[in-house]
């Protein structure tokens, strides 16, 4: 008999006791198969559409109209797919002095294109502002502010500066509206609300405040983990009176070489690489690798160790021998490895992360090097 001393077990298996299964213990779980299946559905019917396309079915108008809901979905489960992955505390962090400035123009300068189609303009005035974060982390706070910001409204003031004492880094934001803002839909915890105060959490040293003001919405990151004190503005900070633009800072001069056996992945790579304004060159041997890197200067080798080439030893000797310092980026196998960024230890992206991970990877080891 049961006693309150002696209670009965526990039953092992959920289906025995409904009640003993708890269902926000599975919320991960849950959430990784839904945004799964959404992200692989909205992939496959995107392939749908364009092989209508190419058989002359719909038109390029047509196909536009009904794949542009399809990417914001898709969106929509990558940063869910970011959150949980931040949640469930798996994330390695490695927090390292970069300036949060250069972030900041490398994600604008990625987003130059995208942000020039919406007809959304971007003034700012940085100063330097050296911190300890982990680079991956930074860089995707400064993607989830722009995502948060951008369909409030098109105008956008950037502001960043470092203050007080203590010193605390602030990266400020400020879409300013055409009608005063509805706070119903500001303080809306939508999924990019939600992505953004994760990063925080996750980071342990960041404040985020947003605020609705008469004529737009305010939203600022401060930084705890600053380093130094504040510094005069540099020449890249733009002039008050300057007209907003999307133009921004670029990694013009760097040249990026690509190795790999994949032609497929070498195209990516490579389209990745020269959006954010680097010259790039794609080989497909370690023969063609060596002659590229004696014609010029090399800064970045991005190199495909899941597509390997044939004689991809005579490189890595090379490297090991002739150019020991050249930064090497190494395309890995899927869920091998997080992408790591500076420090000593070589970088590396998964090659299935591409699209997500390999901008952000280049313009940080960069920045090491130029």
């Amino acid at each position: 008999m049961q006693t309150p001393d002696h209670p009965s077990p526990e039953p092992r298996n959920a289906d025995v006791s409904p009640g003993a299964w708890r269902m926000a213990e599975h919320w991960p779980e849950l959430a990784v198969a839904v945004t799964d299946q959404a992200i692989e559905s909205v992939d496959l019917m995107l392939r749908g559409l364009e092989l209508l396309v190419q058989r002359g079915r719909i038109s390029e108008a047509e196909y536009q109209v009904l794949a542009t809901p399809a990417h914001r979905l898709k969106h929509c489960g990558m940063n869910a797919q970011q959150i949980v992955r931040f949640q469930s505390g798996r994330v390695r962090q490695s927090h390292e002095k970069i300036d949060l400035a250069y972030v900041v123009e490398s994600v604008l300068q990625e987003r130059r294109d995208d942000l020039a189609l919406m007809g959304i303009t971007v003034r700012r005035k940085f100063k330097p502002a050296p911190l300890l974060i982990d680079p991956t982390l930074g860089y995707s706070l400064a993607q989830a502010m722009m995502e948060w910001s951008t369909p409030l409204g098109n105008h956008i003031d950037l502001r960043l500066d470092v203050e007080g004492e203590p010193p605390r880094a602030r990266l400020w934001m400020k879409v300013l509206t055409d009608t005063p803002p509805v706070q119903s839909q500001v303080f809306t915890d939508n999924i990019q609300w939600l992505l953004l105060r994760q990063i925080a959490a996750t980071d342990g040293g960041i404040d985020l405040v947003r605020e609705v003001r008469p004529d737009g919405v305010e939203l600022s990151a401060v930084f705890k983990r600053t380093l130094g004190t504040p510094t005069p503005a540099t020449a890249a900070e733009a002039h008050p009176d300057a007209p907003p633009s999307t133009v921004f800072k670029t990694v013009t001069g760097a040249y990026v070489l690509v190795c790999s056996a994949s032609a497929e992945t070498r195209l990516q790579a490579l389209g990745i690489v020269k959006q954010l304004g680097a010259s790039a060159d794609g080989v497909a041997s370690a023969a063609q690798a060596l002659a590229a890197m004696r014609d010029r200067e090399v800064h970045l080798l991005v190199l495909d160790e899941v597509h390997t080439p044939a004689d991809v030893s005579s490189l890595q000797h090379d490297l090991a021998t002739q150019h020991p310092t050249l930064a090497v980026l190494r395309l890995v196998p899927p869920g091998s490895a997080a992408p790591t960024t500076g420090g000593t230890a070589p970088a590396s992206v998964a090659v299935d992360a591409l699209g997500t991970a390999l901008g952000s990877a280049v313009m940080f080891t960069l920045s090491n090097v130029l």
